[in-house]
């Protein structure tokens, strides 16, 4: 059975024992693995291209970012199945052997409510993940809160871990705008960008999953120590982005009081951020959002106005971003090129939803970009 959770608590959490990710999987438009994927955004090489066969009200072909592997006209509910469970694969063969033994939460990260989202894709996802890896100590829940999905994901998965109702937790968001009716819908309402409309998208698909367990379950495991999971904090925005009717600007008000929800784990040790990785899509309404909430923020990071926003390079991957960003956060601390150890992961759903988390690596001094 598959548990669809209404949004959680809008509070800031930090975990009372050390959790950290003990695997990272994704795939992308432009890297079927993690490492391929952050060596290609690091590049910034793009995987936006021309659609074969699906073009925009003015006639031109769509733009979006699509996968290497899947063809054109695979249906979405095959399309989400294929990137989840795919990724899925990608984690750790000791924590999939360990599940008939341990408590094991998976969490799925979907997309909020929209036109051409089939209204069963839970059902369809929580199948497939089930006959694939399911077990008497396997729960599925269902978390389709779009964007900012991710991110509340792996404060609900370290709370439970926290309070021992699971051993393990995975945390996967999947994603995929690949529908005509979806496309079409972007076109009419200004989102889809295209030549005659800057201030739209371009629509990606991913996967990305992440392994969290307690420090000494890792061990046991014989798994790596990745990065610990610090703080989760969320918010929710009043001003959402809108298609039609007020022109009320966001100010950033839900993304500030998040960011200062985490603000006790920085004090605490005087570490701030160092890296952050965000859903800045080109929208407009998210770029403004950003700059209002920096003013209000800064002074909890040293690289305020540093961040990096992949949809440049795999295209907006909506739910799937939050496990996407920390293996990013991941290769940039362990090869050396981040900016210092603390990265700050965030997101902003549709509806509303602001979510930011903190990741910790060891130690790495930056060797230069």
């Amino acid at each position: 059975m598959v548990l669809t959770m209404p949004p959680p608590s809008l509070a800031a959490y930090f975990p009372r024992t050390p959790i950290w990710l003990a695997g990272l999987a994704a795939r992308t438009p432009v890297g079927l693995r993690p490492e391929s994927a952050a060596a290609a955004v690091r590049a910034g090489i793009s995987g936006i291209s021309e659609h074969p066969f699906f073009v925009d009200r003015n006639g031109e072909p769509m733009r979006l970012a699509q996968d290497a592997v899947m063809g054109p006209d695979m249906p979405l509910p095959e399309r989400m199945k294929e990137l989840l469970l795919s990724t899925l694969l990608q984690l750790p063969q000791a924590a999939t052997q360990s599940v008939n033994a341990l408590r094991t939460l998976l969490i799925i990260c979907a997309p909020e409510p929209r036109p051409g989202l089939p209204d069963g894709v839970a059902e369809t996802l929580g199948r497939a993940v089930m006959g694939r890896f399911g077990s008497a100590n396997v729960r599925v829940q269902y978390l389709a809160h779009g964007h900012a999905a991710g991110m509340l994901a792996f404060g609900v998965a370290a709370k439970a871990i926290d309070e021992g109702k699971t051993d393990l937790a995975v945390v996967a968001g999947v994603d995929s705008y690949h529908e005509y009716q979806t496309l079409e819908w972007m076109d009419e309402t200004g989102q889809l960008k295209s030549e005659a409309n800057r201030d739209g998208f371009f629509p990606g698909e991913a996967a990305g999953a992440c392994l969290l367990a307690s420090k000494s379950l890792i061990s046991e495991l014989g798994l790596a120590l990745l990065g610990r999971l610090t703080a989760v904090s969320a918010a929710p925005e009043r001003i959402t982005i809108k298609r039609h009717g007020t022109e009320e600007v966001c100010v950033g008000e839900g993304l500030s009081s998040a960011f200062l929800g985490l603000g006790p784990a920085i004090e605490s040790d005087l570490r701030k951020i160092t890296d952050t990785y965000c859903d800045l899509n080109g929208q407009r309404y998210r770029s403004e959002e950003l700059v209002y909430s920096i003013l209000r923020v800064q002074h909890l990071s040293d690289q305020a106005t540093h961040f990096l926003h992949p949809a440049d390079c795999w295209g907006d991957v909506g739910a799937a971003s939050g496990p996407l960003f920390a293996a990013l956060a991941h290769a940039a601390a362990s090869k050396g090129y981040s900016w210092g150890s603390r990265a700050a992961l965030w997101a902003g759903s549709e509806g509303g939803q602001r979510a930011v988390m903190l990741l910790d690596f060891p130690s790495n001094p930056r060797k230069g970009a």
